[in-house]
């Protein structure tokens, strides 16, 4: 613990009930980008946070989408971080929770402790919410934060984050004088071991669609009868077609020229890292988490780590076309549709990729197969050297936790934008807790755990301790 926190430390303790009912109310809140419900009345919710805490900004950010909020707490201090914000979720239609997905009740979990289960409980409302409780309890019993903090907050990562640039470029002269990027979340995984990301993956979304009417064969402008398939060209078996040109028989490689070409290998502090992963991480964990029987091609940890931190993906998210309900219908669909999206890598660039895909279909015959993109960013990287990230490594370790860093994740998020030009700010997340199931039913955050796993207040004590640490270096 940093020294003179203990007072905050005991008020975090004395008002945990306070402090779980405030996640609840921001949970019970829905705030669905996929159709907007909600979303307009959880940024009025954040946004009264962002005041409440103090900042001497708390507005608005108009977008061509849905809206950002912008905070900004200024004491003068000497370090400033910028700290970001997701307060959309995914949808839940057609899905069976244990408990009703926002109505946010704590749930005791086998072999977990108590957690509360709800849409949005660790992606990523519920970690965010305990963050801004340690924050509150900070101020509550010193005055005042050690650091001064850009809050800035977008509804529309779960669409792939189309209008968060417009967000970051209305506060681009606040943003400028900022010093670090820190966000806070839980860490643990369900048996209790750490791990730190210092960077992120790069991501497409696309779709390619196929119709009778564009392409100029089969039904042009609705399903026909199944018996014509007999004289009628199928506009479904053509998408399958061109879907299948793009990779290898097995799935496991893209054969679009050109898709590898400005891929970076690990450089020196990669491979420092993944050798110290390869001591550390258990395929085993990850297997029972997303209950896979096998991986690709039997691969050995040492390769798992390397491919999944550093292969480009192409990946169907959504296939379909014609009936799909119960029973059967006989038709021959007049259009089909598949969903992609693609992760990229350090050194490649969104940009380039689409016009890649455009050109390996039309030398195949698929000049027809419509290519519309969805959304898209650029991938991100810090070092491990960085103060940010030494200062949540010391946290960690005066917890008697070393945790395992990986270069980056496997996943996306758009912290190209804080650090890349022209911020180029060093970013870092850190947190104690578990939780688990995002965009899956029963998502979960565990706020009593079972011993290995840190409960709700020692998350928020932790997130206390990394402020003030960073603002002592």
């Amino acid at each position: 613990m940093v020294p003179g926190l203990a007072p905050v430390h005991r008020y975090i303790d004395e008002h945990l009930d306070e402090h779980l009912a405030r996640i609840q109310e921001f949970l019970r809140q829905p705030s669905i980008s996929d159709d907007g419900t909600g979303i307009e009345d959880c940024a009025a919710l954040l946004r009264s946070y962002y005041a409440e805490l103090g900042c001497k900004e708390a507005a608005t950010v108009p977008t061509a989408g849905f809206p950002g909020i912008w905070g900004w707490y200024d004491v003068g201090a000497p370090k400033t971080i910028v700290n970001y914000c997701m307060y959309d979720v995914m949808p839940v239609a057609g899905e069976d929770w244990i408990s009703p997905p926002f109505e946010a009740n704590v749930v005791d979990l086998p072999g977990l402790g108590r957690a509360i289960v709800a849409r949005g409980a660790i992606n990523s409302k519920g970690p965010y919410r305990a963050w801004l409780n340690a924050l509150e309890s900070i101020i509550a019993v010193n005055g005042k934060l050690p650091v001064n903090v850009m809050f800035v907050a977008e509804g529309e990562e779960e669409l792939g984050s189309p209008h968060f640039k417009q967000v970051v470029d209305a506060v681009m002269p606040h943003l400028r004088t900022a010093d670090a990027v820190l966000n806070c979340g839980a860490s643990q995984d369900p048996n209790g071991e750490f791990s730190m990301f210092l960077g992120n993956k790069g991501v497409i979304d696309f779709e390619l669609r196929v119709s009778g009417a564009r392409w100029g064969r089969g039904p042009s402008e609705y399903s026909i009868h199944s018996s014509n398939k007999a004289i009628v060209d199928s506009p479904a078996w053509h998408l399958v077609k061109a879907v299948s040109s793009l990779t290898t028989e097995d799935g496991n490689a893209v054969a679009v020229e050109g898709f590898y070409d400005d891929v970076a290998p690990p450089d020196d502090e990669d491979k420092e890292l993944m050798r110290e992963l390869a001591t550390r991480f258990d395929p085993a964990t990850w297997a029972s988490i997303y209950k896979v029987n096998r991986w690709m091609n039997d691969m050995p940890r040492e390769q798992i780590i390397e491919k999944y931190l550093f292969s480009p993906t192409l990946n169907i998210t959504g296939l379909g076309s014609g009936y799909t309900g119960p029973g059967c219908k006989t038709i021959l669909p007049h259009e089909a549709l598949a969903k992609f999206d693609i992760r990229l890598v350090r050194d490649m660039n969104s940009a380039g990729m689409l016009p890649k895909l455009r050109r390996h279909l039309d030398a195949r015959g698929f000049a027809d197969v419509e290519i519309r993109q969805l959304s898209g960013y650029e991938w991100s990287r810090t070092s491990h050297k960085s103060s940010i990230v030494q200062a949540c490594v010391k946290t960690f370790r005066d917890y008697g936790v070393d945790p395992v860093i990986w270069p980056t994740s496997g996943g996306s998020a758009p912290m190209y934008l804080f650090t890349r030009e022209p911020l180029n700010l060093p970013l870092s997340t850190a947190g104690t807790g578990h939780g688990g199931r995002a965009h899956a039913p029963n998502e979960y955050y565990v706020v009593e755990g079972k011993g290995k796993i840190a409960g709700l207040a020692d998350c928020e004590k932790f997130f206390c301790d990394v402020l003030y640490e960073y603002a002592m270096r």
